[in-house]
This record gives structure tokens, sequence and C-alpha cells, in this order.
């Protein structure tokens, strides 16, 4: 028997109403999603203001849809949109992709390159939603942190360039495009010349597999790219369907298997890549 059991009161302001969204926003869709009770309690206090589930179900062994661990799991329900209910089910896969980069450095880049240290910076926060004061591209250009700040540790500790992380279930081998949102575009621009630090973007594939009814969230492959190639690669820019953002669409030629990325390091081409900077400009 699981120890949290809290449920959101029936008498409750937020009944009905999304539980990620701060203020109330009214939304009578139930979402589900198997969980530990360490991560029901995250979700719960980080994720959807201190608002519990609406309901506990069947407690099962399987895997927890956010730490991705194999353990008893309990059903947990919540209202929350979907447009919010997106955002949490990506934690999982977020959370895998992050482990897989570092682990990828400490396999493949350590032993060649003890001298150049990989931190994750940007650390996965969760958040509930709140509307922002300003805009994204007035953020992007006071942003100074990406995903992970790669640093030459010795004979004096200097950052060298930034890692952007980009996951999904898709290899590049397979795609027709690569989209990228240009609100993220700017970040990473932003991030850049904030700076003064080149950057990679890394393509993280990772896929879901089920041990019904949980799942749990594999990294198959990973491929990178820098800023320069990949705008270099862009086709066009379109309103994402159903949705109001935009995203720009590239080649997926600018992007190369993972394991190049030693070579990239060997010839320290991210030295000539900061030589660029000047020429980069928010979308």
């Amino acid at each position: 028997m699981p120890q949290f059991r809290e449920t959101l009161s029936r008498s409750s302001t937020f009944w009905e109403a999304c539980a990620r969204h701060t203020v109330r926003q009214t939304c009578r869709t139930v979402q589900h999603i198997y969980l530990c009770d360490p991560c029901a309690r995250r979700l719960t206090e980080k994720a959807f203001n201190h608002r519990p589930p609406i309901y506990h179900g069947e407690t099962v062994p399987g895997y927890c849809g956010l730490c991705n661990e194999r353990t008893d799991v309990t059903l947990r329900l919540w209202f929350v949109c979907a447009i919010c209910w997106n955002v949490i089910i990506a934690y999982q896969k977020t959370f895998v992709a992050s482990k897989a980069v570092l682990a990828f450095w400490q396999q493949a880049v350590q032993p060649q390159f003890p001298n150049l240290r990989c931190e994750e910076r940007e650390v996965v926060q969760l958040t509930p939603f709140a509307r922002r004061t300003k805009t994204k591209k007035q953020s992007a250009a006071e942003l100074a942190l990406l995903d992970f700040l790669v640093s030459e540790v010795a004979p004096v500790p200097k950052p060298v360039f930034h890692i952007e992380l980009k996951t999904g279930p898709g290899s590049i081998d397979d795609m027709n495009e690569f989209q990228l949102d240009v609100n993220d575009s700017n970040d990473i621009i932003g991030a850049v010349k904030n700076t003064g630090l080149p950057a990679y973007i890394f393509h993280c594939q990772v896929v879901h597999e089920y041990d019904p009814p949980t799942r749990c969230s594999v990294a198959r492959g990973m491929w990178f790219t820098d800023i320069w190639t990949l705008k270099a690669n862009q086709k066009d820019t379109r309103q994402r369907q159903g949705e109001y953002k935009k995203a720009s669409y590239y080649k997926t030629a600018a992007f190369k298997p993972i394991d190049q990325f030693v070579g990239e390091l060997g010839a320290r081409r991210y030295e000539q890549l900061a030589s660029r900077i000047g020429g980069l400009a928010l979308d």
C-alpha cells in the first residue's frame, strides 16, 4: 500500500482545473500516470502547485512515469490540460537523455580528453505553469546558460563550449527533416552571443518500451551538429500544426553520428566556431 494517499477535495477551488496552472484554468480532462510514491509527491509539490491527485488506483510492479526506475508504482489521476500534460510526460524522456549525454562523455570522451569536463548546467526542473513577464525573444537575448557546459580544467579552468540537448523518438537517419522551435534556436543563439562560447546541438533518440500497464524510456542513439551548420541547412520556417509556435525545419545532413564527436574534439573545431559568433542573429 503506498503511503501517499492524499487527494484533492471536491470542494477545492481547483477541482476541474489544470493542476499545473498557477492561476485557475478550467480543465475537465483527467490524465493518468503510474508513479512511485516519492515522484508522486514531487509532482504534487513542484509541478502541480501542491494539488494532490484526484484519485489513487492500483499499485503494481513497473516503471515510474517520472524517474523511470522499476519499482512499485501506483496509478494517479489529475486534472491537467493537454499542453501541460505533454510537458509532464516529457520529463521521463528528458531525464533519460541527460543521463545518456553524461554516460557518453564518461565512456567515449573522458578517456581520450581527460582535460575536458562536461557539466549539466540547465538541470531539468519540475515547474508549474505561470505566464512570463518577458517574451521568449526577450529572454533569449539575456540567456547565458544552455543544458551542458564543457570546460578545460587545466592549466586554468576555462569554459570552451555549450551543448544544447534535444530529445525525440525519431532517429536522424529516418527523418525527412529536423524540427526546432524558433524559440529554441533563439535560446541557443542568445547564449552563444552572451557568453562568447560556441554551441553544439545533440539530438538524443529516446523511445518507449512497455511493461504493461507501465512504460519506460530508453536512449537508442545520438547525433550532433553545431548551430552554424544547422542554420546553413535550414529549409524554411512554418507554423507548428495546431499550435501558436513557429518552428524551423532543417536538412538532416546537418547532423553526424555521435561517435564522430571525438574527432571533432581532437581537431579542436570548437575554437574555429568561436571566431564566427559575431555573424549570429536572433530570428
